[in-house]
């Protein structure tokens, strides 16, 4: 059964919940990926992702009060390679890159296939529109079909970059 389910923005109460999830997440990738040591992000987040003061932006999906889902995002330099050498961006004051780029989503299991990830994805759109951005777009494993579906159904358009693909939508 499907519950009602609210979008809203990351607030810093919400951090531990928040790191639950990237544990699940974790406990997934190295389930699926057997034999591959995954790397705990989980400082990762609680020190740079979610830190306020940083240019990243979270927003979480509430599922009966309870935080199920989040999608992680940020304004981009144009590469994601680049971009991460940067927890501010280097710009001059008041300036933004033309681009968002959509880091991470993620939706606790039991709450799957409720299009939970869609509305994270389709309020991340909205927020990007709202702040001037032009595109938003994602760097997506092959492997990753649940994700590629989602974006996809949002009318991203890909570029094939051999092992991932380059998913963007034009705002």
């Amino acid at each position: 059964m499907t519950q009602h389910v609210t979008i809203r923005e990351y607030r810093p109460a919400d951090l531990e919940r928040v790191l639950d999830l990237v544990r699940e997440l974790e406990r997934e990738l190295a389930e699926k990926f057997q034999g591959v040591k995954v790397k705990s992000s989980v400082d990762d987040y609680r020190k740079r992702y979610l830190n306020p003061a940083n240019k990243y932006k979270t927003f979480v999906a509430l599922s009966g009060g309870h935080i199920v889902g989040f999608l992680l995002g940020y304004p981009s330099l144009g590469a994601p390679e680049i971009d991460t050498m940067y927890d501010v961006l280097p710009l001059p004051k008041g300036e933004q890159p033309p681009e968002y780029y959509l880091q991470l989503a993620f939706v606790s299991k039991p709450f799957r296939n409720q299009r939970i990830s869609t509305r994270l994805h389709e309020r991340v759109i909205a927020y990007a529109k709202e702040k001037g951005f032009k595109e938003v777009y994602a760097c997506i494993a092959k492997w990753n079909d649940p994700e590629l579906c989602v974006v996809r159904s949002l009318k991203f358009q890909a570029k094939d970059l051999r092992y991932r693909y380059r998913l963007t939508l034009k705002l």
